[in-house]
């Protein structure tokens, strides 16, 4: 979905001091984008801290932590796939939310700087597993009134940014607008990371699983939203279409895909194409000629 909150630059100094009258040792403080982050240290125990660099982004911030606290309690007995860093410790500095959680041993599966761009069998799978993982949540936790309730936000919604995108993009994207308002009714409810991708995938070195920035978390989300997001930013971010068709491949055999599944995927994975269009101008990674690619695959 369209972001339009914006960044500013914090005074690592002032933060760093902060944590530390909080009784932190703070051993790194970066701040790449909207959010400050690093690594601290409480009785000898490496954490990690993320503060949101205005209370717009903070809302975001504020998710990704209630995300974390549930998928460790309250859901914790639904997800057998994957783990969420724990959450220690919460608090606002100058009107702007943190959170220090669990640091997590690990490397991503995959990186989009292109150091590490290949992703195994065995990751790709465990990765659909985790996207099945995830919509089981709300199939074990959704009640159906609010299923049909959120359908009809949804619907309107995803073909709302959809023309937002349209708008504001230079590619010529009518054909696809049209692609998604015919389809949208076929869009289901299900629950969803809203950033799965490969470089939020931490493996440890004891193969554990660690999902993390779940700022976008949802359980009344839209249905296969993460296997399209994965799908397509393996495909047009990460420029490995024989790895996105393997991980889709993947998916839809433990998930049993039918032609019901197939209706409500199309809109959702459309409405990722549109955006890959916004993406391709933004920020300077996502392929224009893979993006087109997918569309007339889809259409």
């Amino acid at each position: 979905m369209m972001d339009h909150v914006t960044e500013i630059k914090m005074n690592l100094e002032e933060v760093g001091r902060y944590l530390e009258s909080k009784g932190y040792k703070v051993q790194k403080l970066e701040q790449p984008w909207r959010h400050v982050v690093g690594l601290v240290k409480f009785e000898n125990e490496k954490l990690f801290v993320k503060m949101a660099s205005t209370p717009g982004i903070g809302d975001r911030t504020i998710n990704e932590a209630a995300w974390n606290r549930n998928t460790n309690s309250v859901l914790k007995k639904y997800i057998t796939t994957f783990k969420t860093p724990k959450l220690f410790d919460e608090g606002y500095f100058q009107d702007k939310y943190w959170f220090i959680g669990e640091y997590v041993f690990g490397k991503p599966l995959a990186e989009v700087d292109g150091k590490n761009s290949d992703i195994s069998d065995n990751d790709l799978e465990r990765s659909a597993e985790i996207a099945k993982n995830i919509l089981k949540i709300s199939e074990l936790g959704l009640l159906p009134k609010d299923a049909e309730h959120f359908k009809v936000i949804w619907n309107t919604r995803i073909f709302d940014v959809a023309k937002e995108w349209s708008k504001i993009t230079k590619y010529n994207t009518k054909k696809l607008l049209r692609y998604i308002e015919e389809r949208k009714n076929n869009i289901e409810i299900g629950s969803s990371h809203g950033d799965f991708v490969p470089w939020h995938i931490i493996k440890t070195k004891n193969n554990k699983y660690y999902l993390v920035d779940g700022e976008h978390g949802q359980v009344a989300g839209v249905k296969f939203y993460d296997v399209a997001y994965f799908y397509h930013r393996v495909y047009t971010k990460l420029k490995r279409p024989d790895l996105a068709e393997k991980f889709l491949t993947k998916f839809k055999e433990i998930y049993k895909w039918s032609e019901e599944y197939e209706k409500a995927f199309a809109p959702v994975l459309a409405s990722r194409i549109m955006g890959g269009y916004f993406d391709a101008e933004r920020d300077g990674v996502t392929s224009e000629k893979l993006n087109e690619e997918m569309e007339q695959n889809l259409t």
